[in-house]
């Protein structure tokens, strides 16, 4: 049987090292396999290319935002049913969490192909970049189905304690779509079509291969689908956590192109920098939502085994790690943000800007750490609405900051990376608030030992 880990026994900090360093790695590897996917386009393909694929990236992240909080559900139920020593109810979020991603992934493809072109051109995306832009996220949103069905998979082992699995899948997927870039970038020159088509297709070998280590090593997967009658009240559960985790997804990205839009405006030189500093902070993201995921896991396996207390430990481990990692980060990016933005992109304006915009932000990268290791600590205890609202405020205040500074001849072009800081410091301090009144403890999802 694959690993399985009980995170309901020993030391609260090692346990969360122990499952956040591979999921650390695995969610690193990802991103910088993106990051890559986007330098090669810049430096074979051109600048202008580079920003097209920066134009299309937050909206398509819009349209998988409602399976992405699926998957998140389908592994809060899995790990609390688990910490329950619930059995069934492990095979049956399983089973009913698939139907519902899937068909949400399915629905969401069909509505990009029909609203990708018009809603670029209604973010002010610039007319020469449009056309790439639309190629690329019709093509990338082409596999968003085996993106959904790999990455529920992945939400699955995690919850059971089980991080490295995914890690070694994501690293297989990342030297796939690298060697795919190269052939169908740099080799065969099709643009930002062949960029888009490998990262479908590593996606696709990775969903691929994750489901078949699943169903053949854990057998709570080979169990969901002996029976593939629906269950009406874990169905109704799963629609009930995804949608608040889907708004939640929905409000960060729906933001993050409103964002677009105010930086189109200001040429292709800021969209390029702002591209470069929006994957590099999606880079740092994802090493905290390894620690989040870690965090999720735990939080959800002693809340369902009904020790909150315990819980709470794990949320102090949590803040130590997510402060070391922080200072290590923000030193970083503040002594080499030139040669690091210079690895995106390969012209010296937009590499200038890109730097100070990274140090900017990498001043807020704490408040960043907070937000992910409290939502997911929220999320993992069924306190799925907070998280969402939390983000809604997010998004409102990066909105509205975003319009005063940038509309603020002080501020400028700058106060697009002032406002993503300060956003994260409100929906960080806010957060706070929440796991403080404990008003948590009383959202668990399963019937508790």
């Amino acid at each position: 049987m694959a690993e399985i880990l009980d995170m309901t026994k020993g030391s609260p900090t090692k346990l969360l090292l122990r499952f956040a360093a591979p999921a650390i790695v695995g969610n690193m590897v990802e991103q910088l396999y993106i990051l890559a996917d986007r330098a090669i386009v810049g430096r074979y393909v051109g600048a202008e290319a580079f920003s097209a694929v920066g134009a299309g990236g937050a909206l398509i992240f819009l349209f998988m935002s409602l399976s992405i909080g699926t998957q998140t559900g389908i592994g809060i139920l899995t790990a609390q049913h688990y910490g329950a020593g619930d059995r069934e109810g492990v095979t049956s979020a399983i089973r009913n969490g698939a139907y519902v991603v899937l068909s949400e992934a399915a629905l969401m493809t069909v509505l990009a192909f029909i609203f990708t072109e018009p809603l670029l051109k209604l973010l002010g995306t610039p007319s020469a970049l449009v056309g790439d832009a639309a190629v690329y996220m019709k093509v990338y949103l082409a596999g968003q189905i085996s993106i959904a069905a790999c990455f529920s998979a992945f939400q699955v082992l995690r919850a059971l304690g089980n991080s490295r699995v995914p890690m070694l899948i994501v690293v297989f997927s990342s030297v796939c779509n690298i060697v795919l870039d190269l052939l169908f970038v740099v080799w065969f020159p099709m643009g930002v079509f062949g960029a888009a088509l490998a990262s479908t297709l590593s996606q696709t070998g990775a969903a691929l291969l994750c489901l078949i280590y699943a169903f053949w090593t854990i057998p709570y997967f080979r169990e969901a689908f002996q029976s593939p009658r629906p269950d009406g009240k874990m169905l109704r559960k799963t629609i009930r956590l995804s949608l608040p985790a889907g708004a939640q997804n929905l409000f960060v990205y729906g933001s993050g192109s409103a964002l677009q839009w105010m930086v189109n405006s200001f040429g292709v030189t800021a969209i390029g920098a702002f591209t470069a500093t929006s994957q590099t902070e999606s880079l740092i993201r994802h090493v905290y939502l390894g620690i989040g995921s870690a965090v999720a896991a735990f939080t959800g396996q002693n809340v369902g085994a009904g020790d909150t207390s315990r819980a709470k430990k794990g949320a102090a481990s949590a803040a130590k790690i997510t402060l070391a990692v922080s200072l290590g980060l923000t030193v970083l990016f503040g002594a080499f943000g030139e040669s690091l933005m210079g690895l995106l992109v390969d012209d010296e304006e937009m590499v200038s800007l890109a730097a100070a915009g990274i140090r900017i932000t990498g001043s807020f990268f704490l408040s960043m750490g907070a937000v992910q290791a409290l939502h997911h600590f929220l999320s993992g205890a069924g306190d799925t609405v907070y998280p969402m609202k939390n983000s809604a405020v997010e998004a409102v205040s990066r909105i509205g900051l975003a319009l005063i500074l940038t509309g603020n001849s002080a501020a400028g072009v700058w106060g697009i990376w002032l406002t993503t800081g300060l956003s994260w410091t409100l929906a960080a301090l806010l957060s706070f608030r929440r796991y403080v009144t404990g008003e948590w403890r009383e959202k668990c999802l399963v019937e508790q030992k």
